[in-house]
Order: structure tokens, then sequence, then C-alpha cells
């Protein structure tokens, strides 16, 4: 089953406005930028002004997001608390890097929720509401702990070719962050690429579909040279994330808090990194009331 069209545009509509919170746009403008005829946005953005979802400038013809989207962001933090919960260690984590960014596996993407701290100037652009498409080697906070069924979709997001290739080396990546309890992910060349095509695509107002598959594309070059799987103290590493899990009372992974601006770092250090990282995350779970994920059978927080 497929969503029906005028959902999906009327959605659309909510997350590029989400995206771009202090701009205004015009009929033509979102037209444009999704790629939907003026006659279906008129109706989509008359049926979201109706319900006060966006607001309608009449002298500018513009449009804004309007105050029903704040009591839906006000529903939606106390139905999912983690947020709240993480923003106090996700400010002491960025303080060991740059930015520390909270965020969560939303379909196919990774949504943007909260951030902490101050981007480096090797940082990719980061803004709440932005998606990055979950395609490996990106998302294995997430998937470590999923169910095998979900973990093949995740492969299978880099067509049967890429996934037989490079599966049993993923497979592996995971093994060792359920192992760390964490994941690690290298700087590499075309780590850069997909910084610079992030950096791009945020100063587009339209939703630029050369960029997105380039991206899509840049993102699985990564894989082979993306994941740490050991730590030797005496070695340096040029480390361009820490990503540590928080789990749900179902024990399953609900939301990362990923520290960037780490860069050139001896291996001694990076595992001391590693375990405030580990710390901040079994907080975080046992502030929901979640259930830290480990080798014991119960699940218990250690």
């Amino acid at each position: 089953m497929k969503p029906a069209p005028a959902a999906a545009r009327a959605m659309g509509v909510i997350n590029y406005m989400t995206v771009h919170p202090q701009m205004a746009f015009t009929l033509s403008e979102l037209s444009a930028a999704l790629r939907v005829s003026p006659a279906s946005m008129s109706s989509i953005l008359l049926a979201l002004s109706e319900w006060g979802y966006i607001t309608r400038d009449r002298r500018h013809r513009t449009y804004v997001l309007g105050p029903a989207v704040v009591a839906a962001g006000h529903a939606a933090s106390q139905r999912h608390p983690v947020i709240e919960a993480a923003r106090p260690e996700l400010a002491r984590l960025s303080g060991f890097g740059s930015e520390c960014i909270g965020s969560a596996a939303v379909a196919d993407e990774i949504l943007i929720l909260a951030i902490e701290g101050r981007p480096s100037s090797q940082s990719r652009e980061a803004w709440i509401g932005q998606r990055i498409p979950l395609i490996p080697p990106f998302g294995q906070v997430f998937l470590a702990w999923s169910p095998d069924a979900d973990v093949h979709k995740w492969l299978g997001r880099l067509g049967p070719e890429g996934a037989a290739q490079h599966g049993p080396g993923l497979a592996e990546d995971l093994s060792r962050v359920r192992e760390r309890g964490l994941a690690i992910g290298l700087r590499n060349e075309p780590g850069d690429a997909v910084i610079e095509l992030i950096n791009e695509s945020a100063h587009r107002l339209d939703r630029d579909a050369a960029i997105h598959t380039e991206l899509r594309r840049a993102i699985a070059d990564q894989t082979d040279s993306y994941s740490l799987r050991d730590i030797d103290p005496g070695t340096r590493y040029d480390v361009a994330n820490l990503a540590a899990p928080i789990f749900g009372p179902d024990g399953t992974v609900v939301f990362a808090m990923t520290l960037y601006g780490i860069n050139d770092i001896p291996g001694s250090d990076l595992l001391d990194l590693c375990s405030e990282m580990l710390q901040s995350g079994r907080t975080v779970t046992r502030a929901i009331g979640g259930r830290w994920a480990s080798r014991t059978p119960d699940g218990a927080l250690p």
C-alpha cells in the first residue's frame, strides 16, 4: 500500500518548511521546490492553513509554519521524552569535540532532532529537521541491534551487487558495534564528498534531484573505509564521528547521540572517549526507562 499523494505532498510541505523555519515562501516557490503543480499546491496550502499548520501573510502572500505545529511538537515531546532527556548529555559530550547531534531513524532516513555545541571548519552543516539517507554504511548505530529483516532491507539499499559485495563486511561492522556498544566512523575521501554535498544542499531552496542522487552514491562509496573495528591505544585515528545508542523500554534503539569534531586522536584517548559516550548513553537510557541492550540475557543496565 502506498500513501495517498495528497497526504504525502502535505507532509512534504511541512517537512520542507521545518528545515527552513526562518523563511517565508510564496505559493510559486513551494510549487517549484517540491515539484507540485501550482493548482495542487494551492489546495494543499488551503487545507494546511485551515487547520493552522501554516499561516498566510495576506500582504506579502507568503506562508510560514503555523501554531498547530507548535502544539503538535509539544505533544510529540511528551510522547518522546528522549529528546529533552538527552540534551544535557549532548551538551556535555560536545565539549569533547565540536557538535553533538541527536537523531532518530525514520523509515529510510536519519532525522536530526537536537544539536548542541558549535560546528568546526570540517563539520558538515546540520539543522533540526534535516534528513540524511539511511544507506550503508550510515546508520550502523540504529541497525546493530535490529532484526535481520531490517538489516537486509538496509543492505538492499546498496542494490543487489553492492549488498553481495559489501554485506559480509558490514555484518562484521554491526557485530563490532554491538560488542563495543557504539559506532566509530572514520574520515575518508568519499566522506569529504558527502560533507560537500550536504553543505551544498543546505543552501538550495529546491530539492535538487541530481544532488540527492549523488549524495546517495557518495554515502555508499564510503562502505569499505568507514568503520573502525579495532582500537590500538598506540595508534592515532582520524575519527569523523562517534555514535552512541539510546534504548527504549523494549530494548530497541530509539535515538542516537553522535559526536563530531574529534579528528586526529590517539587510540588511548579514543578508548576514554568511548567510555564517556557509553556513560552518556546509559544515563539517557535509564532516564527514559529504557532497557540497555547487551550480551546479558535480560539486557539489564550495567
